[in-house]
């Protein structure tokens, strides 16, 4: 009996001691929420919220590194084309460089040598014919630039090259106020009847003459023609003395009776041929005539006259005597114009040119 009091005891102390230990591992847990484990719009939101807080740790840190590549690519870039710049600068203001390859980069960007009367005096137009001069010197009559006499020559070139594409800047100015203008028709009719006469296609001559004379594209030699031509449409233009002069002397020629060479002695600027009323000797039909006369008067019968010509220095107008394969013969009346030339010379004497490069004046 005692024994089995004793295990009843024992057994009633052990279950009191784990109820205890029960009770006390309870007290350490923490309390749940009634909603925990259940999903609702709350607690996705809460989770969804959780997300991208922890995406913009990484997000915004991305952000501000391509903001700073792109801000230093442009420093760099900015900073690389004005590098550019200056070396450019130098090359062609202080060092005066007139290589095929910064002539080329003057074509590309049309930066200014000098200006007149406000009008810009491009850089490649001055390269363009200085170049040319020293290609030929060097070419045909053997120019060392090396030399104290081939520098001499290089400075003298630099100075008259420098004037021309002074003057033509100031012929596309005095064009544009007066409206004068230059066609690509008129240019491919030039250089058609040029080619015509030497009998060369255009390919052989831009090989065998530009190329090889004057180191020049069929496309510079086009500017060039260009260039001319405008200067002549603008000085018979803008020349109204020499534009009255031609209709007197073309009313007088017409008059009954009329006397060319009496007209050649009191209207003539050719001071070599009015003394003789004009006459020209006997002249090779060959012979290099610019100004087109020759190529007029072979086209008439004795005693005829030509038209009002247009030459490269002023008006002509011509009557034929005689002719034969090898010779002619005739009488001219040249009206001079001078009036470009004389604007031109007053805008440089009011000191309305500058030069942004150092060339020394010609004697």
């Amino acid at each position: 009996m005692l024994c089995m009091q004793h295990k009843r005891v024992g057994k009633l102390r052990t279950m009191k001691k784990l109820k205890a230990k029960l009770q006390r591992f309870r007290k350490k847990q923490p309390e749940q929420q009634p909603s925990e484990g259940r999903i609702t719009n709350e607690t996705v939101a809460e989770h969804r919220e959780q997300i991208l807080a922890g995406g913009r740790r990484f997000k915004y840190p991305v952000q501000y590194s391509r903001h700073k590549l792109v801000i230093n690519s442009l420093i760099i870039g900015i900073s690389g084309i004005i590098l550019l710049a200056l070396i450019f600068w130098w090359q062609l203001y202080l060092v005066q460089n007139s290589s095929k390859f910064i002539y080329r980069f003057t074509q590309l960007i049309p930066v200014p040598v000098a200006s007149i009367d406000g009008e810009n005096v491009l850089y490649s137009d001055y390269l363009k014919r200085f170049r040319s001069s020293i290609h030929y010197l060097q070419e045909q009559n053997n120019l060392n630039t090396g030399t104290t006499d081939g520098k001499k020559e290089v400075a003298y070139r630099k100075r008259e090259e420098l004037n021309n594409a002074i003057r033509d800047a100031y012929v596309r100015k005095v064009a544009r106020e007066n409206k004068v203008t230059v066609t690509d028709k008129e240019v491919d009719t030039f250089i058609k009847e040029e080619l015509a006469d030497k009998k060369v296609s255009e390919t052989a001559y831009e090989k065998t003459v530009l190329n090889n004379f004057y180191d020049w594209s069929m496309a510079d030699y086009r500017s060039v023609v260009y260039a001319e031509l405008l200067k002549r449409k603008v000085s018979f233009a803008i020349d109204k003395p020499a534009k009255d002069k031609s209709d007197r002397v073309m009313a007088a020629l017409r008059a009954p009776n009329a006397d060319f060479a009496a007209v050649a002695r009191a209207e003539s600027d050719d001071e070599a041929s009015k003394a003789a009323g004009g006459d020209s000797g006997s002249v090779p039909v060959k012979t290099f005539d610019p100004n087109g006369v020759i190529a007029a008067v072979l086209k008439l019968q004795p005693g005829q006259t030509t038209a009002l010509l247009y030459g490269t220095d002023g008006y002509y107008v011509a009557k034929l005597t005689s002719k034969n394969d090898q010779n002619v013969q005739f009488q001219f009346i040249k009206i001079s114009i001078g009036e470009f030339t004389k604007r031109f010379n007053e805008v440089k004497d009011t000191d309305k040119v500058k030069e942004f490069i150092r060339v020394q004046k010609n004697q």
